[in-house]
């Protein structure tokens, strides 16, 4: 039951009563992958501009991971203590300023770091598990579906984010660009956040109407417990690997791509298509999430971008294979992120899904940090990325094995009653 006295809804009772939240959390969590999807578009003009390595460039990354790695549980702690709301709101309005303050970079790659190291703390506040825990809290039957479409949002910058990018860097600079992104994109989604994410409880969901609806009583794991699940910690290696992997490589997209034949409009473009078949993905593995009990699911999810990862392999110039491989690229990174987080409310449960999911993202985001180095670093010293896509294929399968035949899901509530 998802909220409070009596029968549980729907998934249609759900979506109706709370589905202007879950487009608010979907507009919040866009710019969280907003660095990320246009930092390999940043990467030229900021080498030509002031001399700075790739390796030196992806660091940003790192330091965001370096920040994330210790502060992203207390942040999932104080989501289960005040709320997404309080949290999130704040956030958008400081990471969007921060990252806009990109756009005042000197010479100096001190420069570069600092602003990565505020821009990080300032993105403490729109991690998707201040979004999902609220969205988790009110959705049960529709859950798996929520958590997609709230998930569609990094899709939809990946999608958007890239071309935006390249059209303000192309036709006004760099800097520009920073601005637009950063005062434009998280503006948006602070007037939707403020607006409308917010749980709003339907009369159908108590015997006393929606006024006096409580909150919903939360089962599940304490995060000692969840520390000690070994199907949690199977859930918890397999994420960390697969951002590993995929953040590696998506940073990288740009240069990969170009080095493989594409012209730099054309690489954007394919990053459309990223974004467009990480979308797809969240989305199907949404709905198939709500319907399907598989072991092979999340299996096939996790392990659908290696296909990807073998085509820039070949070395390919051809757009049309390539646009293929991005596609499968996509569609895995999209599906696995969602399985990822849905099996994490199921085998966890909902009590302190914000402490324990906040751990689990802030490894998520040390790994995310060190993949763009550790490719910059293998790049720099090779010339090529035909060493890094070669191990990225046998970490995919790993994360795969990891998540196939985890067991039936615990029934917390059933056990607290108990």
């Amino acid at each position: 039951m998802n909220a409070g006295i009596g029968a549980p809804l729907s998934a249609r009772e759900e979506w109706r009563a709370n589905w202007p939240m879950v487009v608010a959390a979907m507009a919040g969590l866009s710019f969280a992958s907003i660095p990320a999807a246009t930092l390999g578009l940043f990467i030229a003009p900021l080498e030509q501009r002031f001399g700075w390595t790739r390796a030196e460039i992806s660091f940003g990354m790192t330091i965001f991971a370096l920040v994330s790695l210790p502060l992203a549980p207390f942040a999932g702690a104080l989501v289960d203590r005040i709320g997404g709301r309080r949290v999130g709101l704040p956030g958008v309005a400081a990471s969007g300023l921060a990252f806009a303050a990109f756009a005042l970079l000197g010479g100096a790659l001190v420069q570069w770091l600092l602003t990565w190291v505020v821009y990080s703390l300032a993105a403490l506040g729109i991690r998707s598990v201040v979004w999902n825990t609220a969205i988790s809290s009110a959705f049960s039957a529709g859950r798996g579906l929520a958590i997609a479409v709230v998930l569609g949002g990094l899709s939809l910058s990946q999608m958007a984010a890239p071309p935006l990018a390249e059209f303000f860097i192309a036709n006004f600079g760099w800097r520009s660009a920073y601005l637009a992104l950063g005062l434009g994109w998280a503006g948006i989604a602070f007037v939707l956040v403020l607006a409308f994410f917010k749980v709003r409880r339907p009369a159908t969901a108590t015997d006393r109407g929606p006024e006096s609806a409580e909150a919903p009583a939360l089962s599940g794991l304490t995060l000692g417990e969840a520390m000690r699940s070994l199907a949690m910690l199977r859930i918890s290696l397999a994420i960390v690997i697969f951002g590993l992997v995929a953040t590696g490589i998506t940073i990288h997209m740009v240069p990969m791509l170009t080095g493989n034949g594409a012209t730099r409009a054309e690489a954007a473009s394919l990053a459309v298509v990223l974004g467009l078949g990480s979308l797809l993905g969240n989305l199907g593995a949404g709905w198939l999430t709500d319907r399907v009990r598989s072991a092979l699911l999340p299996l096939a999810c996790f392990a659908l971008p290696g296909v990807g990862q073998a085509v820039l392999l070949s070395g390919t110039d051809n757009l049309a294979v390539l646009g293929f491989g991005i596609a499968a690229l996509g569609l895995g990174a999209g599906a696995a992120l969602q399985v990822g987080i849905y099996l994490s409310t199921r085998y966890a449960g909902l009590r302190h899904f914000g402490k324990i999911y906040g751990v689990i993202s802030s490894c998520q985001a040390g790994a995310s940090g060190i993949g763009p180095l550790v490719v910059g670093i293998a790049y720099d010293a090779t010339q090529s990325y035909a060493l890094v896509l070669g191990t990225a294929l046998p970490l995919t399968a790993l994360s795969a094995l990891l998540v196939f035949g985890l067991g039936p899901y615990p029934d917390f509530e059933r056990r607290s009653a108990g």
